[in-house]
């Protein structure tokens, strides 16, 4: 492979990295969104039951559906985790392709290098000119 054909698969990798990543990110935030409102649901459960005034029907009534809600948020949060813990293998996956394209380039050069200096040697020219 030339280096010119490893330049232009790096260039396709690097964008494949660049998006892998940014999906990493999308998730890693979509995780920290869902934690927070677990835990802002959470503290306003706590602040509600330790209210003494008010309806206590409406209070339990109140308490059940934050619950509800908690236990939906919890199960989008473990899906989250997963969806997480997938694209960081895929963005990983991705770097680990550049890098290997990398390492082909810095290859390609040099037999590129030596195959200048030997056909400058059998023309009878110095080996780096």
């Amino acid at each position: 492979m030339t280096p010119t054909e490893v330049r232009k698969l790096i260039s396709l990798a690097e964008h494949g990295k660049t998006r892998d990543i940014a999906i990493f990110a999308r998730a890693c935030c979509k995780l920290d969104v869902l934690q927070t409102q677990i835990e802002a649901l959470r503290a306003d459960k706590h602040r509600h039951g330790l209210s003494r005034g008010g309806d206590l029907n409406a209070l339990a009534r109140w308490q059940r559906w934050a619950e509800s809600e908690i236990d939906k948020l919890q199960s989008h949060h473990q899906e989250a985790i997963s969806e997480k813990e997938t694209a960081r293998l895929v963005a990983v996956r991705s770097a680990a392709k550049v890098q290997a394209l990398e390492i082909l380039l810095k290859k390609a050069l040099k037999e590129e290098i030596l195959i200048k200096r030997r056909r400058a040697e059998q023309n009878g020219q110095p080996p780096d000119a």
